[in-house]
């Protein structure tokens, strides 16, 4: 160093320099606030959604298997199947058409032979919020979840 020393600023430019700052520091919280929280509360939407999204896969594949094995006979059992597991979808906030079940037997002549397997395996896609179609290319726009739920039919029912 060659000994010299920052000019001191005088009174006048000390205020000054106090008044130019004065506020910067709401405006930086304030762009921070909005670059954090809005990333967010999207990740909290959509986890939130796609936790709906499971839930609903899960208890719609249950419900429709006990629909079915609870049925009078087999031309009955399918449409009370779909029809238990439109109710879940519904419930969870999905509307007609975003999920399906599909069924299946195991084991005996007819599915509701006393002891024989019904298989209920829903599917839903989950949109997911606010990604643009144009954006379908490179990114994932909806996650599609599956659920299987195997239901026995009770071995002291009367055969139909």
């Amino acid at each position: 160093m060659n000994g010299a020393t920052a000019p001191v600023p005088t009174a006048r430019e000390a205020s000054w320099l106090r008044q130019a700052e004065r506020g910067s520091m709401t405006v930086e919280v304030a762009f921070l606030l909005v670059l954090l929280v809005v990333p967010l509360f999207y990740l909290i939407g959509t986890v939130g959604r796609v936790q709906a999204g499971a839930y609903a896969v899960s208890a719609a594949a249950r419900e429709a298997g006990r629909g079915f094995v609870t049925a009078e006979d087999v031309g009955a059992a399918a449409g009370r199947a779909q029809a238990a597991a439109g109710l879940v979808f519904a419930s969870h906030g999905f509307i007609a058409g975003e999920g399906t079940v599909e069924l299946g037997c195991e084991g005996g002549d007819s599915c509701l032979t006393p002891g024989s397997h019904v298989v209920a395996e829903a599917t839903i896609t989950v949109p997911l919020p606010l990604v643009p179609d144009f954006m379908a290319r490179s990114l994932p726009t909806a996650i599609t979840l599956t659920a299987q739920h195997v239901e026995t039919v009770d071995e002291f029912r009367e055969s139909p």
